[in-house]
């Protein structure tokens, strides 16, 4: 629109100035490189501008959120300082757990809670960050936190239910990873202006990669390779995992975490924050649709506590672990709670 004006401002000039013996291409070529040269200028002045009077303008933006935030806090307060309580929970049972059995687990040279342990740090870790999301009122976001909170309640429990073998195959994946990251970081490094590898790095993580083949076979190192012992080979696959240990259940929730991650057009047209019918485009914070998430968040990572806590079960673990279970239901029944009185009072206003 502005060049388009600029376009013919100019365009009136030259012809109220017949002296400028230019056809009407010429003079479009002319005007086009005007505007080309003058960009960068008047980009940095606009730049200078708004930098200046930016603090006013995020003071006033930040006061909106917090008022907003304070407003979502009243509202959900209950199921999210609950559900806050059950990371708090989760939290210190898992790092109990391991101060009181990590001596035993590295006699025994136990993998599976090795494995298990570090799933568990990341599950509590993930959950936090699904914490802030909610209570931001970003509700698409904290699903896809959640997809990966659920990817790995998917792996606690397949690991949980086989052998050292496996979780030992699991962690030496890694260096079949690096190795596929390595290739596409030697790839790609110029055009990042990134350094280039050594020839010894090189060498030394094809070796690594080329010895876990030789001692697994060459199914190790493809996708999901680290089930090979497992699960057919048409099943290794995030989808063959989960059905495998029957949290399958949980799919349409993951598949529509899938659409706020990938480039589908779903997410662009369907968000938990809009309520069924409305037109809006959500570019913001809602505070709508937390249910959904902070739901799956808490069933999710009761069940990587409830792996961890098992391996070594003692009164105390179980205890947590029955107690983490209880504190599920009320949450989960104080979250629908919740998102139904937003939606009967949004009923009422379109009624009346």
């Amino acid at each position: 629109m502005e060049q388009d004006w600029l376009l013919k401002s100019l365009h009136a000039v030259f012809q109220e100035n017949p002296n400028f013996d230019l056809d009407e291409e010429e003079l479009e070529s002319l005007i086009s490189k005007v505007i080309e040269n003058t960009l960068p200028e008047t980009a940095t002045l606009l730049l200078s501008s708004l930098k200046a009077d930016s603090m006013e303008m995020l003071e006033e933006h930040r006061l909106f959120r917090t008022e907003f935030e304070a407003r979502l806090q009243r509202r959900w307060s209950k199921p999210i300082n609950l559900l806050e309580t059950l990371i708090v929970i989760s939290s210190e049972g898992g790092e109990a757990c391991f101060n009181s059995c990590y001596e035993e687990a590295r006699e025994e040279n136990n993998i599976v809670f090795e494995v298990l342990v570090k799933i568990h740090a990341r599950a509590c870790q993930i959950s936090y960050e699904i914490l802030s999301l909610l209570r931001g009122g970003f509700a698409d976001g904290a699903l896809t936190r959640w997809r990966t909170l659920h990817e790995l309640s998917v792996l606690a429990f397949f690991i949980n239910q086989n052998s050292n073998e496996v979780a030992k195959m699991y962690l030496e994946y890694e260096y079949i990873e690096r190795y596929y990251e390595m290739l596409e970081y030697i790839r790609h490094a110029p055009r990042l202006g990134y350094e280039e590898l050594s020839k010894e790095e090189i060498d030394e993580i094809t070796e690594m990669k080329n010895n876990l083949v030789t001692r697994y076979g060459s199914d190790y190192e493809k996708p999901f390779g680290w089930t090979m012992n497992v699960l057919p080979k048409k099943e290794r696959n995030f989808k063959g995992v989960e059905e495998k240990i029957q949290l399958d259940y949980l799919r349409p929730f993951y598949k529509l975490a899938c659409n706020y991650v990938h480039l589908g057009p779903k997410a662009s047209s369907f968000s938990l924050g809009v309520m069924q019918g409305s037109s809006v485009m959500l570019a913001g914070a809602s505070n709508y649709g937390l249910a959904d998430p902070g739901q799956n968040t808490c069933v999710s990572l009761t069940q990587i506590t409830t792996c961890l806590l098992t391996i070594y079960p003692s009164y105390e673990r179980l205890i947590i672990a029955k107690v983490m279970s209880l504190l599920v239901e009320e949450i989960c029944e104080l979250f629908v709670e919740v998102q139904k009185n937003i939606e009967y009072e949004e009923m009422e206003i379109d009624y009346d």
